[in-house]
């Protein structure tokens, strides 16, 4: 598991976890509740793949559910296919109702058929948010870049379908999501994205204009 992965969690947690992703076994994808957490959260286990995590959101949005905190982690399994390990605080799109567990096998449901069947949804438009609402910024923490790998800042108006848009640029600009922070506050969500490079194309200043250009003309159509 990269790095802040082991920053995130404590020594307790890290032993349930690895419980949780020996029970994936050979399905595509498996998802439980941690009951070690101290706020509850779901842990999803699937094998990482380019467009995973628009599928997870899309599967979410299917049952009304939405991410009010995540984070995401891509690791090296021993036989050396990579396994995404999501951590998602999940709850109703309009409440702030927990998951229960029938919810959970419903979304996993729904989840593990868009894998199994390789279907990316399109991103569903977002309404217009109220004037005086922020505006989108997308910028690199300078002192974290490097050849191969680099932290990615997104601070938008929160909307469903909104990491979706910004999944897919990444994507189409051939870069992997090593690990995924999401935190939203007074309806403006704030992702935190480590990158890694793929295709031996190296990090350099004309690079990380595209990747920022692609992902703010991703965004829904705010004020930016």
């Amino acid at each position: 598991m990269p790095a802040a992965y082991a920053r995130s969690f404590a020594r307790s947690e890290i032993l349930e976890h690895e419980r949780v992703v020996t029970r994936r076994g050979t399905r595509l994808v498996h998802a439980e509740i941690c009951s070690g957490s101290p706020d509850e959260q779901v842990c999803v286990v699937a094998e990482d793949r380019p467009g995973l995590l628009v599928l997870v959101t899309d599967a979410l949005l299917v049952h009304g559910l939405s991410i009010r905190n995540a984070k995401v982690f891509r690791r090296l399994r021993i036989d050396g296919r990579a396994e995404a390990v999501d951590f998602l605080q999940l709850r109703h799109s309009k409440s702030d109702l927990g998951v229960g567990a029938a919810e959970l096998g419903a979304f996993l449901q729904t989840l593990s058929e868009l894998v199994a069947e390789d279907m990316l949804a399109a991103s569903r438009p977002s309404a217009p948010p109220p004037s005086g609402s922020p505006i989108a910024r997308v910028y690199f923490e300078l002192d974290r870049r490097g050849r191969d790998d680099a932290t990615l800042l997104v601070e938008a108006p929160d909307s469903e379908g909104l990491l979706n848009a910004i999944t897919n640029a990444l994507t189409a600009q051939h870069v992997h999501i090593q690990a995924c922070e999401v935190r939203t506050d007074h309806g403006v969500a704030h992702v935190r994205f480590e990158l890694v490079s793929s295709g031996g194309q190296a990090f350099n200043a004309v690079r990380f204009c595209d990747i920022q250009q692609a992902v703010h003309a991703a965004l829904p159509k705010y004020r930016r």
